[in-house]
């Protein structure tokens, strides 16, 4: 039988402990050879938890209101607040309007984000090291460039961004986090020129293109796995009561895959768009994002030497 080796790839984990928890444990449950964890690490808000007399914590989070005591209670607060994606802040009264009128909110943020980012490759290389079970990652267009060098310091794993990783004897892997441009404006987005500049660099690195790896946040535009909600304004459009989606990926990526027809596209970015996809030869996949919910999308490939001899995605 012809050597295989399973991966197991995540995305847009925004934040969410738990999603982090669960996407460690999936190489032992999988029995997957490497990890991928796509773009888009970082949460994106902050959730105050504010000092009351009498040693109690109060704050609203995602509609239910919390008063509770020092101690286990706050500390299980916290990490149902982490395990959304939101980095709890234990505040005195009116600190956060202080931070936010001084311009010192972003400071906290930042130092949280770290934190954050820091403890979760403390416990990959708890849980991988022994295992030997290899791990690739990179940052998405939603995290801020500081965070590089977190990856960069990474105990156990490899910073796969803008390099070629071996996934074993026959398959490379090129990884690129930036997304075309958004709406949003956010950290990390190029033009499409720059992209398919960008990402055609990385291919002439490739030894044999035809059995790589191509781990792309962004989606190739019009496959169905970049169908994101129509915005205007920044506001969701709707049509009959119903949201409008429409393609929001990127034809650099697309126009990448279709010259060079790598083996397997591997993707995020727009979370409502999970499923699987061909392009010619080339199939891409998009396993989506339900991070808020502490549910956990992920794909399983299994690669042979000259094909994709399995794929699925997978939820837990």
């Amino acid at each position: 039988m012809a050597k295989r080796t399973k991966v197991y790839f995540a995305t847009d984990l925004h934040g969410s402990s738990k999603c982090f928890r669960k996407f460690l444990n999936a190489g032992q449950v999988y029995g997957a050879d490497v990890l991928v964890l796509g773009g888009d690490l970082a949460g994106k808000a902050l959730q105050t938890i504010v000092r009351q007399p009498g040693g109690r914590w109060r704050c609203e989070f995602v509609g239910t209101r919390y008063d509770v005591s020092d101690g286990p209670e706050v500390d299980a607060l916290e990490r149902l607040i982490a395990d959304h994606g939101y980095y709890p802040y234990r505040a005195e009264p009116g600190e956060l309007d202080a931070l936010l009128t001084s311009g010192g909110i972003d400071a906290v943020f930042g130092r949280l984000m770290d934190e954050r980012l820091q403890g979760w490759l403390a416990l990959a290389d708890e849980r991988l090291r022994a295992a030997g079970r290899r791990l690739y990652f990179m940052l998405g267009n939603d995290d801020p460039a500081s965070l590089r060098r977190i990856l960069d310091a990474a105990p156990w794993g490899v910073h796969d961004e803008g390099i070629v990783v071996p996934l074993d004897e026959s398959h490379e892997m090129i990884s690129w986090g930036f997304s075309n441009v958004t709406p949003w404006h956010s950290h990390r987005e190029q033009t499409e020129e720059q992209l398919g500049a960008s990402l055609a660099t990385l291919v002439e690195k490739l030894h044999d293109p035809a059995r790589s790896v191509l781990n792309v946040h962004v989606p190739p535009y019009g496959t169905g796995l970049d169908d994101a909600p129509v915005l205007e304004d920044l506001r969701v459009q709707t049509q009959l009561g119903q949201v409008k989606f429409a393609p929001a990926g990127s034809t650099a990526v697309r126009d990448l895959i279709e010259r060079t027809q790598p083996l397997l596209g591997l993707h995020g970015h727009i979370h409502e768009a999970s499923g699987i996809r061909r392009i010619g030869r080339t199939i891409v996949i998009n396993p989506g994002s339900d991070y808020s919910t502490g549910t956990l999308n992920g794909a399983l490939i299994t690669l042979e030497r000259d094909k994709v001899a399995a794929h699925q995605l997978v939820r837990g």
